[in-house]
């Protein structure tokens, strides 16, 4: 385990370590954790009309949406498929952003909670696979 820096509160330390020693899908369902966490966060200051809290969030949400792009693996068919979605994605999340309008965001809510909730099965299958896998050698 790395020390932790003089800085770093305990709970830090403690995510820092999730993110260290996570899957690849678990490191995606943390994305998709992250995604929602910043649209809420960013639909709460277009709300309460705090639009630069809104802003700093969503162009938080996009820079995730960016990162799941880049871990596209293109080989897959399924790859061009989340391709489209996540462009979906990012035109809401600008347009939400450019003209301070929640209603953009309800749709995108639903396709990152449906998103993170296969990955999230598929993160879990995994694990029994990792462990059956383990046990046989």
């Amino acid at each position: 385990m790395q020390p932790i820096p003089i800085n770093q509160s305990p709970q830090d330390a403690y995510k820092r370590q999730d993110v260290l020693t996570a899957t690849p899908t678990d490191l995606i369902v943390m994305l998709y954790d992250a995604l929602k966490k910043n649209i809420v966060l960013g639909r709460r200051g277009i709300e309460k009309k705090k639009v630069e809290t809104a802003h700093k969030h969503l162009i938080k949400a996009q820079e995730i949406v960016t990162e799941l792009v880049n871990s596209l693996d293109m080989n897959y068919e399924i790859s061009e498929e989340l391709l489209a979605i996540y462009e979906f994605i990012l035109a809401c999340l600008e347009d939400a952003n450019f003209q301070k309008n929640v209603e953009i965001l309800d749709p995108v809510v639903e396709i990152v909670d449906d998103l993170r909730s296969a990955w999230y099965e598929i993160s879990q299958s995994n694990k029994g696979n990792l462990y059956i896998n383990e046990g046989q050698g």
